[in-house]
């Protein structure tokens, strides 16, 4: 019996020339390259069709709030290092303040907000993305911990401040695609501060 790529993958043998994890791969290296994420190049040079491309990643919001995620991921490690010998609020508003001071710096993301301002807000802010409801995610567990260890005393459930820390800070990085203002991540971290005062 001829032996499924499935079981090929699992016990070492050959393995599928393209997997999903291969598309997230060359998506983010366009993405970093400042290039369009266009689904039918992607799928044309991976050699894969475009059915099979949607049937891996969803959409292409879905695929650029992917690369954005795992590309968050070094900078929220970065915002943890940063916000560890902090306790209490100030860690978190510390936590809070230095993730988006490297979100809103970061070149990439940048080119991607100017040249699509449209679908880069739908990504980074939508709630039917992968984006906000991770950073709530994060968040929230930030805040729970916070308050399990006795840090902090949350005045509101965990879920719902979290959801509106992120909500604030959408509104203060992206002013300039909203408003025309400029990004002011100082004001942000002080109404936080508030919240958890």
């Amino acid at each position: 019996m001829q032996p499924t790529p499935l079981q090929l993958h699992v016990t070492g043998g050959v393995r599928p020339a393209v997997a999903p994890l291969d598309v997230l791969t060359e998506a983010r290296r366009r993405f970093l390259k400042g290039q369009r994420v266009d689904m039918g190049e992607l799928a044309a040079d991976l050699k894969i069709s475009r059915a099979t491309l949607y049937r891996w990643v969803g959409d292409r919001e879905r695929l650029l709030g992917e690369i954005l995620w795992s590309l968050a991921e070094s900078g929220l490690a970065e915002a943890r290092l940063d916000a560890s010998g902090h306790r209490g609020a100030e860690g978190v508003v510390r936590f809070y303040r230095r993730f988006m001071e490297i979100t809103v710096g970061f070149g990439p993301l940048r080119r991607f907000l100017e040249a699509e301002p449209d679908a880069a807000l739908r990504v980074l802010t939508s709630r039917h993305g992968v984006q906000q409801q991770r950073l709530i995610d994060v968040t929230r567990k930030l805040l729970e911990d916070k308050a399990a260890a006795g840090e902090i005393v949350l005045r509101l459930p965990a879920e719902d401040l979290a959801y509106v820390m992120v909500r604030i800070g959408e509104s203060f990085m992206w002013r300039e695609f909203i408003t025309g203002e400029e990004p002011d991540i100082s004001r942000a971290a002080d109404v936080v501060r508030v919240l958890l005062s």
